[in-house]
């Protein structure tokens, strides 16, 4: 079986659980190439004159051949270039049809944008694929969310849902928006939820002090990410606490001057500890050694840092944000609203009591149960075999 990955978007930009999932189907036995198309502004260019160069560019990464090429957009809205982009795509993946021949199947990440190029694809050379929705602004009931999703989004995402043979969702939250946005995709939607490598995350090898009582928290610092909403909260439950408790934000992103300024006016900055990018082996560093794993996300697909927070035996704090309401159970954290400050604050203090009836070993063994790559993956090769078979 050969497949071809066509991700929305892929390392070095963002999209490392597409790299992940993609090395970790190929270790199990099937032929993956990737194909990218990277997505670069006058900006970037004059940062990088390396990207200036044109065509296909090929590194061996993992055992996975890797192709990449630049996709120079316009300085316009994203509406004018998704379709230039997606033709453009599809061009590309001709080239390489010539010299590697066609894929029996494609897997594609994200209808937006990568699903597009994948319905001209196979209208064009008639080879099938199977898509992967993981975009966070499909996720029901969430008014911010829904914001986000744009008017011509709609013919878009029904164009690529429509061709797909199957439709994997990182979460049942996803149905409802996707199936109206395409009724007959319904019925080709099968659940598979994102895995983490459970030999990466582990229990970590010595217990930490019980003082102070210490809280992680790990994003894009992005408003999507509610981190203003975690800092008002600590805020309050440093007010109600007497003994001593900190927050340690992991990340980069936009909003970190805005934040730490937030954390100042709040009097809360010597308590709350910004880390920065990470490194994995850091971010594994970095949830071991706390307490305890808090996010405030305004809304989540899936939420793959809560179960690799999990896998290290840390309780979890979610908000009722999409993915996250599959994952929190009594036996792991606890859930609380969106936008809420108060109640996460609440729920923070609860945690601190309550942490000694939270077993770390019982935690770790629902990720292998649930989230294991090699469950995941084997589900993953299942449809792809009953694709293929179709």
């Amino acid at each position: 079986m050969k497949v071809l990955v066509l991700p929305s978007w892929y390392p070095p930009d963002k999209g490392s659980f597409f790299r992940e999932q993609s090395e970790a189907i190929a270790n199990a036995g099937i032929d993956i190439d990737v194909l990218s198309l990277r997505i670069k502004g006058i900006r970037d260019v004059v940062a990088d004159l390396s990207l200036l160069k044109k065509g296909l560019k090929k590194t061996t990464e993992n055992n996975i051949d890797v192709y990449r090429a630049i996709y120079y957009k316009y300085p316009l809205t994203e509406k004018h270039n998704i379709r230039p982009w997606a033709k453009k795509l599809s061009y590309l993946f001709g080239k390489y049809v010539k010299k590697h021949g066609a894929p029996d199947l494609i897997h594609v990440h994200s209808s937006l944008w990568a699903g597009l190029a994948a319905s001209i694809i196979c209208e064009r050379y008639k080879v099938p694929y199977v898509l992967t929705e993981h975009r966070s602004i499909f996720v029901e009931n969430n008014p911010i969310a829904k914001s986000r999703i744009k008017p011509f989004y709609h013919t878009v995402v029904s164009e690529a849902l429509k061709k797909a043979r199957k439709v994997i969702l990182v979460s049942n939250k996803l149905e409802r928006v996707l199936t109206e946005m395409e009724p007959s995709a319904k019925e080709k939607m099968v659940k598979i939820p994102n895995f983490i490598n459970t030999g990466t995350f582990t229990l970590p090898d010595k217990q930490i002090p019980d003082k102070p009582f210490i809280f992680s928290s790990l994003s894009h610092l992005e408003h999507v990410k509610g981190m203003d909403v975690l800092i008002r909260a600590f805020s309050i439950l440093k007010k109600n606490r007497s003994t001593p408790v900190v927050l340690r934000i992991g990340g980069t992103g936009s909003e970190m001057t805005k934040l730490k300024s937030l954390a100042y006016e709040l009097g809360v900055e010597k308590d709350i500890y910004f880390t920065g990018k990470l490194t994995r082996e850091q971010v594994v560093a970095h949830m071991q050694n706390s307490h305890a794993f808090v996010l405030a996300s305004r809304f989540e697909a899936f939420g793959v840092v809560y179960i690799e927070a999990m896998a290290t035996g840390r309780p979890i704090i979610a908000t009722k944000s999409g993915g996250p309401e599959e994952i929190v159970n009594k036996e792991n954290g606890y859930l609380v609203e969106l936008e809420d400050h108060v109640e996460l604050a609440g729920a923070m203090e609860k945690m601190i009591e309550s942490y000694n009836n939270f077993d770390p070993a019982k935690i770790r063994q629902q990720v292998i149960e649930k989230y294991s790559r090699e469950s995941t993956v084997s589900k993953v090769i299942d449809v792809y075999k009953n694709t293929l078979e179709s």
